[in-house]
């Protein structure tokens, strides 16, 4: 049955998985931050800003007033970088009902609290929300033109996630359900730290063997992360694990795997910021596992290293050095 469907996030991933809503007959609520996005859309229907080339649905309405996209929608879909997703959600505190149903399309940790999207949205209304994520290897390209994309629904309501499950699948997107929120979005946030890794030994000029050295090692210890924290270790054999793993650091389409490779070619953080206009949730999240690896005793050589490449120190042949030192047993 077709609904009215809130996505809060006119960015390439929050209007991709609108053109899917809208595909599938749902009247999609796009607010936008930036006024020029909302006008294109609405005049053009196009979002040249961050999905260029993409014609959209005239079912996916932009607005730049946050009370008018909750009107009349039970479903709110949540794409804000977690960077600004406590800021966005304090906008939406007098607009929250019991009766919503949030849905985290955000990959990423919150520095200084250390929470997942989903803990930040229940911190910012002060109870426990009614949600879902979906998480997996999808770029918002291809989504957008309708390529054959799977990725992962993750509920701890079982009824959530097959309402959910229903509201998008389609002949093009396949969302498989999950019971663990937890191990979903930590697969989507430690992810985007190796593919940064990935890019640097790229842009430094290590081959394949060397790329794949460090993908295996950084697989094993999202396994050990999500398990010391309490998700499901398989989880990361997914496609929200390594399925979201293989095309971030290896897919085109990347912007971690970009930053990184600009990094390991010697530019700044500062440069690359000022030049792409952008900085990937890979960079805020390397900061927070930093910290989480720090308050738990933790010992994570390739995503700790990979924070002492980018804000210490250490070079990447450093990094691989300490790794190359380590036991050959496998732990």
């Amino acid at each position: 049955m077709a609904t009215t469907v809130t996505i809060l996030g006119g960015g390439a991933w929050g209007t991709s998985v609108a053109t899917v809503l809208a595909a599938n007959g749902h009247t999609v609520k796009l607010w936008c931050f930036e006024p020029d996005v909302v006008q294109t859309i609405t005049e053009k229907h196009c979002n040249e800003r961050y999905l260029p080339g993409i014609a959209l649905s005239e079912k996916i309405i932009a607005t730049a007033n946050i009370q008018e996209a909750f009107s009349g929608s039970t479903w709110i879909f949540e794409a804000t970088p977690v960077k600004f997703l406590r800021s966005v959600l304090e906008q939406c505190k007098s607009l929250y009902s019991k009766d919503q149903i949030w849905v985290v399309l955000s990959k990423g940790i919150e520095n200084e609290t250390l929470l997942l999207p989903t803990g930040i949205i229940d911190s910012v209304f002060e109870t426990q929300v009614k949600k879902a994520v979906v998480a997996g290897p999808s770029f918002a390209h291809d989504l957008a033109q309708q390529q054959p994309t799977a990725t992962t629904i993750a509920a701890d309501d079982e009824v959530i996630g097959k309402e959910l499950q229903a509201l998008l699948a389609n002949n093009y997107f396949r969302p498989y359900l999950s019971h663990d929120v937890l191990g979903v979005q930590l697969g989507g946030a430690l992810k985007n730290i190796l593919a940064l890794g990935i890019g640097m030994l790229d842009g430094a000029g290590f081959g394949d063997n060397t790329k794949l050295f460090l993908f295996m090692n950084g697989l094993r210890e999202m396994v050990t992360f999500a398990k010391k924290l309490g998700a499901q270790p398989q989880t990361m054999y997914g496609f929200s694990g390594i399925g979201d793993l293989v095309l971030t650091a290896m897919g085109s389409r990347s912007r971690n795997l970009l930053v990184g490779k600009r990094l390991g070619q010697g530019q700044s953080l500062e440069q690359i910021l000022n030049e792409t206009g952008f900085i990937p949730e890979g960079i805020n999240t390397v900061r927070s596992i930093h910290q989480l690896c720090q308050e738990r005793n933790l010992t994570l050589p390739v995503l700790c290293g990979l924070y002492e490449v980018i804000f210490g120190e250490k070079t990447i042949e450093q990094l691989l050095q300490d790794l190359m030192a380590r036991p050959l047993e496998l732990d």
